[in-house]
Order: structure tokens, then C-alpha cells, then sequence
């Protein structure tokens, strides 16, 4: 393969960073700052496919491919500032700013087929004799806002801070075109209050809520537009490159070519490839946060305590189209609504012996839920479910599919059980008939639940003794159900494809304790359901670490370092889960992706 790609070239120019900028204090207190970003990127390249004819590696035609690919991003902020304290008491700070952002892509490609001489110099698009195509596309978008803020402090006591925002975005229409997003915070330090002088158990106390608004508009930039395209003489081969024999003959262009050549000269018409919606508008995310900030035992544990639930309306969404629609009637519109309900919680310990040896443990516990809560008719399809047991009410994360009841034992089993769609076999999976008309078919799947864990936890521990220290790092979920890709791959057979080991024990006349069906190719036990997903909750030791510092004063004498640490570190050491979890790992859902690694290093710090 690197003999093949021994012409092809890339070149990459990126540059990233503020460009001009500036703070100007114009009376005391009252500050002006401005800056322009920018985020720009070049891409070339240059690809020369020649013929190959080696073994199973043909390619009887060759190509020339050039390619241009830019971004540009410009970022202009201005913000003025002001503070004001009264009385030692009152502290006020107001915020007023704007900021626009602009984007452009632009890129084409050039294609060449047939040159006569394959050498690099004369692979040039003037020299083909074959086929020539040219793509290229440009867009952009825009974005204006405009925001204040204010903060309020009362003797570190009582803390409030109003945000307004107004966005207005290119993306949309000039009816929907601006979103106003209000926020507002409050704190109240209530160890800061007279009666909570000499709390021996809660040192610190700090309450908090918030209540903010969002928008998303992470859509394309002409996703409001109806779009057409010329393909004029196009076959499916021309349209996509793909030398599949009968691509020749299958016509996507717009004109039809009479002598069966594609070289007819009937005028080119367009082709719709998206319908327009002119009422798009902002995805809007409200979210209400309530908290708490706490220490305890002379500050040695610290911890916050956090409560939200967030509503997400008007999301922006491709819904599927029936094909009976027609062709080019997808479109983005705003089609759903979410409610998510969670927490956090973080504790952390810190303590000093008298031996000289100091550690600190720190935890943190979170789960959520949501809801899909409202759906527009067209956009249901979209989603798992049927128009009697639709998603409205189940996470957006739900498994959809069959339930289980075990393996057939008998003939006799089979024939007293609700008819299987395919037929049942002994040792096939037993599908349940949810809706009792004593067969089981499409209409018996349901909702099995969903991919979200019921907690999520994570735990970092530091110690130190004299010259030598110790972390560790791990975190894991706990509740949680997924597919395990290894119970499809190692309890079927796939045709001419490898079998895991899992067969070996299927299910048999004589083996009849099993819980992998018995083995066959005509049955549909493979369909989704609940024997395929298992509880993938885990915990792993993402991160373990030895170190060892030098004395100053020994690291002195050594080349006059001022410090020198050695240290050993391993990644991703281990992991537990469930027995009944066979999977290579809980984190990667697809056999064909690789499993994190184990990684262990050695390594030196040394600062001068």
C-alpha cells in the first residue's frame, strides 16, 4: 500500500489565535477589552492512483485527484466592564458586550482519468485523456450577539448575578433569526451569617440556584433553503465513482441521453435534494440548578451537592421521509421535546499524619434521566416504537425489541407456546407474545429499557510519605444494560463466517442446561432483544502511579537541578464486570473497534 500511495501528497497550513486584542481603562473602574480571533485552515492534496495488477489488487484505469479544502473563522469581542464597591459592603459589576462570528468553507475537487505515460511529472489534469470531473461547494454562516451581565455581592454574603443574551443567527430565517436567552444565579453564604459562628462540624455552607436559557443552532448553513443540483449525463458511476458493472447503466443525471452514451444534448434540468422550511428557529434548553457548597471537620472534607432538570424544546432534527413522499423531501425542523432530571455529587478528604504522610481521596457520584416528552407526528418515525407504544414518555436512549423467556426444551414446548415468527425449533430462543394473540411478531416488541446507567461514579486517591508518592485514578458505572457485540459473535453461527467458542456449547438434546441456542442458520434468534444486551456496568483503574523525587539538595549536587522525579505508570490496568458480560470491553460496543490498551511507561522529570 505505501508503494501505491508513493505520489500522493498533502500539504496542511493552520493557524490558530488571537490576532489583535487590547484592554483600555477609560476612567477608574471602567474597562474596555476588544479582540479578533481567528481559526483558519489550507488543505491541498494531491492523489495519483496508478494501474495495479499484482495478486488480488487490480486497478485497470488511472486517475489523477486534486482536492482544496478551507475554513475561516473570524472571532470580534468587545466588552465593557465596571465595577463599583459602596461601603465595603456592596459589590456591583455590570458587563455589557458584543460578538459576532463569521465563517466561510470553500472546496473543490478535480478528477482526472487516463494518462498515457505513469510517471509523477505528467500526471496533470491536461493530460488525461479519460473523463474529467469538477466538484466544488462554498457556504457560511454568520452570528451577532449581543449580552449584558450584572453581579451583585452583598458582604460576601448574599451573591446575584443576571445575564441577557440575544443571538442572532444566519441559519435562520429573518422571522426566527434572533433567540433571547435570560440566566440568573443566587448565593447565599450562610456560614457567613452571625448565628453560624463556631460550627465545629459544618465549617462552610453555601446554597445556590440558577435558572438559564441556551440555544443551539448547530445546524448546515443552508439547512433552511430548498436545494436543487444538475447532474447532467450522470450514471451512478459518474455520480459516485463506484465501478460496481452495473453503475454503468443506472442514470441519476437530470437529462436523458437518447443513444445510450451518455453524450446526448438534451438540456439539463435540477433535481430536488432537500425541501425548504422556512420556520426553522433556535433549539432552546432551560435549565433549573439548585446546590450546595459545604466543608466539614475543620475543612478537611469538601463537597458540593448539585440538583437539575432541563427541558430541550424545538429540537432540531432530520426526520426520515416515506418514500412515497418523493424524492428530495428531507428537511431539517424543529421536532421534539426532552426533559432530563439528574444530580452530582463530589466529596473530597484531605488529612496530614503525624508520620509526615498526607493523602487526599476524592469522589464524585452523578446519574440523570430524560424523557422524551412531546413529538410532532411526522417526527415519530424517527424514532423506535409504534403509533400505539410510541417513544413519548421513554429516554431517547431506549432499547426497542423483543423480550425473552428462556429456550425452547421440546417439540412439545414449542407447539404449546404462542407461534414464533419464524418457526420455533428446540433450543431456540422463546420470544414472548406481549400482546396475547398467540403469535409473536413485530408488533410484540417493546420498550427493555435504557443504555443510561443509574450512576456514575469516578475515584482519585494522592498520597505522599517523604520523598515517594502514589495515585490512582478509576472510574465505572453502575446499572447500566447494553448490547455485548460478543454474545452475537460467540453464540451463532454466521454463515461461512468464524464461530466464537461460545457454540460449543449450544444448546443439544443432550445439552439441554445451556443458555446458547442451538445452532442454526434458518432462524431469526439474532433479531434485537433482550438476550443480546446484558449488564455492562463496570468499574476500571484508568490510571496508576509510583514516584519517587530526589532530595533538593541531593538534586542540587546532580547537575543543579532543582528537582528530579522518576515515576512508573500504568493505564487502563484493569477492569470488573459482570459475569455475564463476555465483551472485550464494556466501553466499546463494536467488535471491530479495538479495546483501549493497557499502557505502561516509565519515565523522568527533571527541571533545571
Amino acid at each position: 500500500m505505501q508503494y501505491l500511495n508513493r505520489w500522493d501528497n498533502t500539504d496542511r497550513t493552520t493557524f490558530f489565535g488571537n490576532i489583535w486584542g487590547g484592554e483600555f481603562d477609560i476612567i477608574e473602574n471602567l474597562t474596555f477589552r476588544t479582540s479578533l480571533g481567528l481559526d483558519y485552515s489550507d488543505f491541498n492534496r494531491r492523489d495519483i492512483e496508478t494501474k495495479v495488477n499484482n495478486g488480488f489488487i487490480t486497478r485497470g484505469n488511472n486517475r489523477l485527484i486534486h482536492g482544496n479544502s478551507k475554513f475561516t473563522s473570524l472571532v470580534f469581542t468587545n466588552t465593557l466592564s465596571y465595577q463599583l464597591e459602596l461601603n465595603e459592603k456592596h459589590k456591583i459589576g455590570v458587563l455589557l458586550g458584543t460578538e459576532s462570528i463569521s465563517d466561510d468553507s470553500q472546496n473543490f475537487t478535480a478528477q482526472a482519468d487516463g494518462f498515457a505515460v505513469e510517471n509523477e511529472s505528467f500526471f496533470q489534469l491536461d493530460a488525461a485523456t479519460g473523463a474529467r470531473t469538477n466538484t466544488g461547494s462554498s457556504t457560511g454562516s454568520r452570528l451577532l450577539s449581543q449580552f449584558g451581565k450584572i453581579n451583585y455581592g452583598y458582604e460576601d454574603r448574599y451573591l446575584a448575578s443576571f445575564t441577557l443574551r440575544r443571538d442572532g443567527s444566519s441559519r435562520f430565517g429573518a422571522e426566527n433569526r434572533y433567540g433571547i436567552f435570560p440566566a440568573a444565579t443566587v448565593g447565599w453564604r450562610i456560614s457567613n451569617e452571625e448565628f453560624w459562628n463556631d460550627n465545629e462540624i459544618v465549617n462552610s455552607l453555601k446554597f445556590r440556584a440558577g435558572y438559564g436559557e441556551v440555544g443551539n443552532q448547530t445546524i448546515g448553513d443552508v439547512a433552511r433553503f430548498g436545494l436543487f443540483e444538475s447532474r447532467y449525463g450522470a450514471n451512478q458511476l459518474q455520480a459516485t465513482g463506484d465501478t460496481f458493472f452495473f453503475n454503468t447503466f443506472y442514470n441519476v443525471g437530470t437529462a436523458y441521453d437518447l443513444n445510450g452514451n451518455n453524450t446526448g444534448n438534451l438540456p439539463s434540468g435540477f433535481v430536488s435534494i432537500q425541501a425548504a422550511n422556512a420556520g426553522l428557529k433556535w433549539e432552546t434548553t432551560k435549565e433549573i440548578n439548585l446546590g450546595l457548597d459545604f466543608t466539614l471537620f475543620n475543612n478537611n472534607v469538601v463537597g458540593s451537592f448539585d440538583y437539575f432538570t432541563r427541558e430541550t424544546s424545538d429540537i432540531l432534527t432530520i426526520p426520515p421521509i416515506a418514500s412515497a413522499v418523493g424524492e428530495g423531501q428531507l428537511r431539517t425542523l424543529n421536532g421534539a421535546t426532552t426533559q432530563v432530571k439528574g444530580w452530582e455529587l463530589s466529596l473530597g478528604y484531605s488529612k496530614t499524619l503525624d508520620n509526615g504522610l498526607s493523602f487526599t481521596v476524592a469522589t464524585n457520584f452523578g446519574a440523570f434521566k430524560d424523557e422524551i416528552t412531546e413529538l410532532p407526528a411526522e417526527v415519530v418515525s424517527a424514532f423506535p416504537g409504534t403509533v400505539d407504544n410510541s417513544i413519548i414518555g421513554h429516554s431517547q436512549f431506549s432499547i426497542y425489541g423483543y423480550k425473552s423467556d428462556g429456550l425452547f426444551q421440546s417439540q412439545a414446548d414449542v407447539d404449546n407456546s404462542p407461534t414464533q415468527v419464524p418457526a420455533g425449533r428446540p433450543g431456540g430462543i422463546k420470544f414472548k407474545d406481549l400482546d396475547g394473540n398467540g403469535s409473536v411478531g413485530v408488533e410484540d416488541r417493546d420498550f427493555l429499557g435504557t443504555t443510561l446507567p443509574d450512576l456514575e461514579y469516578g475515584i482519585r486517591i494522592d498520597m505522599a510519605y517523604k520523598d515517594f508518592d502514589v495515585s490512582l485514578f478509576g472510574s465505572g458505572v453502575a446499572g447500566r444494560i447494553g448490547q455485548d457485540p460478543y454474545i452475537f459473535w460467540n453464540n451463532f453461527v454466521q454463515g461461512r463466517e468464524n464461530a466464537g467458542l461460545g457454540v460449543l456449547d449450544a444448546w443439544s438434546p443432550t445439552n439441554t442446561g445451556s443458555s446458547i441456542p442451538s445452532l442454526t442458520l434458518a432462524n431469526n434468534d439474532t433479531r434485537t432483544s433482550d438476550y443480546l444486551f446484558r449488564n455492562n456496568s463496570y468499574f476500571k483503574l484508568r490510571n496508576l502511579q509510583f514516584g519517587y523525587s530526589l532530595p533538593e539538595e541531593l538534586a542540587n549536587k546532580l547537575g543543579g537541578m532543582t528537582s528530579c522525579r522518576v515515576y512508573f505508570q500504568g493505564e487502563n490496568l484493569f477492569w470488573i464486570t459482570p459475569s455475564d458480560y463476555i465483551g472485550a470491553d464494556p466501553e466499546r460496543t463494536d467488535v471491530n473497534r479495538i479495546p483501549v490498551p493497557t499502557t505502561l511507561s516509565l519515565g523522568l522529570n527533571i527541571n533545571f
